[in-house]
C-alpha cells in the first residue's frame, strides 16, 4: 500500500500547491512545474515493488524492466529549450543580471531541486536492502530482452510523434515570425524574446493537459491491476497475446519519448 499512500499524498500536495497563489505555471501542462506528471508517474512505478516484497511474491519482469528504463530516462537533463532560450536572451541583454533570477523557479511536484532524484535513489536502495534482509524474493527475468525491446520501441513511438509535432511547430513559428511587425529590422534575440512571450494556443495547451491526465490515469490503472493481481489478455492478429496491464504500463514510455 506504500505506492497508493505516497500517490494520494503527492496528488493532494500538488493540487494544494497548484491552487495556491502564484502556483500556476504558465505554458506548462496542467499549470504545474515542468516534469511534475513524469515525476509522479515514475515515483508510483518505482514504489510498486514494495507490495511484492511484503507479500513475498516474485516481482513481474515488466515492472523490473520499466523501473530501470524509467530511471535512465528520468536522470536525463530536464531543463527545457524554452528555459535555455530565456537565459540566452537575458545574457545578451544584461550579462551582469544572468544569475539574478526574477523569481525562484519551481521544480517538479513543487518540491526543492533534486528532491525527486534523491527520492528515487533512496527508494531503490530501500527495495534492495529490504529484499536482501527480508523476503529475498526474485525479480522475474523471463523474456527480459523482449520486454526491453518492447519498452524501447514504445519510447521510439513517442519520439516519432514528437518529431511530427516539432515539424508542425517549425511551420507555426515561421508564420509567427512573419506576423511580427517590422520583424526584418529586429535582431534575432528580439525576435526570440517576442516568440517566448507569446502564449501557447488554446488547443495546444488543452492537448498537453489531456495528454498528461491520460498518461497519469493509464499508469494508475495499470498499477492497480498489478496491485490486485488482475489482468486481461487479448490477441493481436491471432499471433500475439497482449496483457492489458503491461500494455497500459508501456504508455509511460511513449509519454517519455514524446515529452523528451
Amino acid at each position: 500500500m506504500i505506492t497508493w499512500i505516497l500517490g494520494i499524498i503527492l496528488i493532494i500536495w500538488v493540487i494544494i500547491k497548484r491552487c495556491a497563489k502564484e502556483g500556476k505555471i504558465k505554458g506548462e501542462p496542467l499549470g504545474m512545474p515542468r516534469g511534475t506528471i513524469r515525476a509522479l508517474n515514475t515515483l508510483l512505478i518505482v514504489t510498486i515493488p514494495f507490495n511484492y516484497l511484503f507479500d513475498g511474491v516474485e516481482i513481474p519482469g515488466m515492472i523490473t524492466n520499466a523501473i530501470f528504463i524509467l530511471m535512465a530516462f528520468y536522470f536525463q537533463t530536464r531543463k527545457s529549450g524554452k528555459e535555455k532560450l530565456k537565459r540566452v536572451v537575458k545574457y545578451v541583454k544584461n550579462p551582469e543580471l544572468l544569475d539574478k533570477e526574477e523569481e525562484p523557479p519551481k521544480h517538479p511536484l513543487y518540491l526543492p531541486k533534486f528532491t525527486v532524484r534523491i527520492s528515487l535513489i533512496v527508494i531503490l536502495s530501500a527495495i534492495i536492502i529490504i529484499n536482501h534482509l527480508g523476503p529475498n524474493v526474485s525479480f522475474e527475468t523471463t523474456n527480459t530482452l523482449l520486454d526491453i525491446l518492447i519498452i524501447i520501441s514504445s519510447y521510439i513511438v513517442g519520439a516519432l510523434f514528437r518529431n511530427i509535432s516539432v515539424s508542425r511547430e517549425k511551420k507555426r513559428l515561421k508564420n509567427q515570425i512573419e506576423e511580427i511587425e517590422n520583424y526584418q529590422n529586429l535582431s534575432k534575440y528580439e525576435i526570440i524574446e517576442k516568440l517566448i512571450d507569446q502564449e501557447p494556443t488554446w488547443l495546444k495547451q488543452k492537448s498537453r493537459n489531456f495528454l498528461s491526465l491520460l498518461t497519469l490515469t493509464t499508469v494508475i490503472t495499470s498499477l492497480l491491476l498489478f496491485t490486485f493481481n488482475l489482468d486481461y489478455t487479448f490477441q493481436i492478429l491471432m499471433l500475439f497475446t497482449v496483457s492489458l496491464r503491461e500494455a497500459l504500463l508501456l504508455v509511460i514510455n511513449v509519454y517519455y519519448g514524446f515529452r523528451d
